[in-house]
Order: C-alpha cells, then structure tokens, then sequence
C-alpha cells in the first residue's frame, strides 16, 4: 500500500471510531436519562405499595406520594423507609442478575439502573441530617433518634458512597479499554445527562407547584444524583475486569423512542398532579 493508501485507511479508521465515540456518548447519554425516570418512578412505587396493605390512600407523582389519611407514626416510618430501602435491594439485585441482559441500549440501561438504585439509598443517607430531609431523615425524626444516629446514617452514605464509585469503576472497565472509552461511557453521558434530568425535573415541579425550598432541594439532589459516575475515575486506574463488546448499533431509534416515551409518561404524571391509588 503507498503512502496515499496509508493515510487514506488511516482517516477511515479514525472516522470510525469517532462514530463509535459519538454513538457510544449519545446512546450511554439516553440510557442514563431513562434510567434515571424509572430508578424515579419505582422508588415511588415502592412507597406506594408500603402505603396500600396500611389503609392508606396514596397519591404518586414523579418525586413524592402523599397520602390521605397521612397515617400513624409507625405508619409513616414504614412508608418512609420503603422507598430507600426497596431501591437499595433492587440496585444489589440488578448488579447480579441484570449484568449481561441485552446488548446495546438496554445493556446500557441495565449498567445504569442498578447503581441509581443503590445512590438512592446513599444519597438519603447522607442528606438524613440536614433539616431531616428526605425519606431517613424523616423516619429517624419520627422514631426520635438521637442526633448521633443521624450523623451515624451520613457516615454511612460517605463510605456507601466510595464503595459505589468503586463498584462502578469495575462495571466501566468491563466496557472499556481506554481513558478515552471510560470518559465516553461514563463522564461525558453523566455530564449530558444530568442538564437533561434536571430540565425534565424542573418542568414536572412547576407543573406541580412544588414551593420554592423544596424545588431547589429537589433540583440538587437531581444534580448529585449520578455523581458516581465522574468518581469512578478515583479508582479506575486501580481496577481491572475482563473486557465484553457492548454490541452497539448505529440506529438511535430504540434509544430515543424508549426515553421520550418515560419522558412524557413522567410528564403526564406531573401534569394531572399525581395518580391516586386505593
């Protein structure tokens, strides 16, 4: 092959992989958004479902479920504590069962949903002491812990937290070969889909009528929640895992289709002021 040849095959290889990087960028970027609405929606469910076997009359919405009658005490600690500790166990569950589940986008799905489930439980961990905010904060309020405890559970969402970061690093490296793949799979969907997430979360809590506080309350945690993502890197040069092909396609169809549809549905739910149930 001559010279022109060489360079030739060379652009058409670089051409490809930037492809690749883009789709890689765009389809991870899509997957975290909808893993993000559903990880949402389920933790609500599950305090739901906590709600109903109790008497208790729920009203879901995309970020809350309030109930009527409120309930007891005891009842409100077990609808409090349902919500994290059901997402908790479905993120352990997901990251055993759900590692090989599809190819492309739902393997994409799939790496997402289990460590949002499990930031779920770390995150209302580490926000339990400031104002009682949050499902743990709310239900030590409502069990009249001493304040050790509540300082306790943040320690417990700041080790939760490096370990889940860790956690991910490994799942990274089973999809990656490079410090260039591991920013396209992790750092730069966390950094799209974060503005994404939050400009959806904004819409629904105008639609709401969510007060002031709260809403900026609710917009930052919406900011940390998939902070695990740009953390791996701290100990992505300390991990290793076998390497598997994602088996990405070029056609975006799928991706697009999946996460506007849990957009509007979030949307829907927002607009009506919340689905009652019971």
């Amino acid at each position: 092959m001559g010279l022109a040849g060489e360079v030739t095959a060379t652009r058409d290889a670089d051409s490809r992989n930037a492809l690749s990087g883009r789709t890689l960028i765009l389809v991870a970027s899509l997957a975290f958004v909808s893993a993000s609405i559903v990880n949402s929606l389920l933790h609500e469910a599950a305090h739901t479902v906590a709600g109903l076997p109790q008497g208790l009359t729920p009203t879901i919405s995309p970020f809350s479920v309030s109930y009527d009658p409120e309930g007891t005490a005891r009842q409100q600690i077990i609808t409090s504590a349902a919500g994290p500790l059901f997402s908790l166990t479905l993120g352990l569950i997901l990251l055993v069962v759900a590692r090989r589940w599809g190819t492309g986008f739902v393997r994409l799905f799939f790496f997402w949903l289990p460590f949002m489930g499990i930031m779920n439980f770390v995150g209302y961990c580490l926000i339990a002491p400031f104002g009682q905010a949050g499902d743990t904060g709310k239900m030590l309020a409502l069990l009249n812990a001493p304040g050790p405890s509540f300082v306790a559970v943040a320690l417990t969402g700041v080790i939760g937290q490096f370990l889940l970061a860790w956690r991910f690093a490994v799942e990274v490296k089973r999809y990656t070969s490079s410090k260039t793949e591991e920013r396209q799979l992790a750092y730069f969907p966390w950094l799209i889909g974060t503005p994404a997430v939050m400009v959806l979360t904004l819409l629904e809590l105008i639609m709401l009528r969510i007060p002031g506080l709260q809403l900026v309350l609710i917009l930052a945690y919406s900011v940390a929640f998939g902070i695990f993502a740009p953390m791996q890197f701290i100990f992505s040069s300390r991990v290793s895992n076998t390497y598997e092909a994602l088996g990405l396609s070029r056609s975006l169809t799928l991706p697009f289709a999946v996460t506007v549809a849990f957009a509007l549905l979030d949307l829907a739910l927002a607009a009506v002021g919340g689905l009652q149930l019971g």
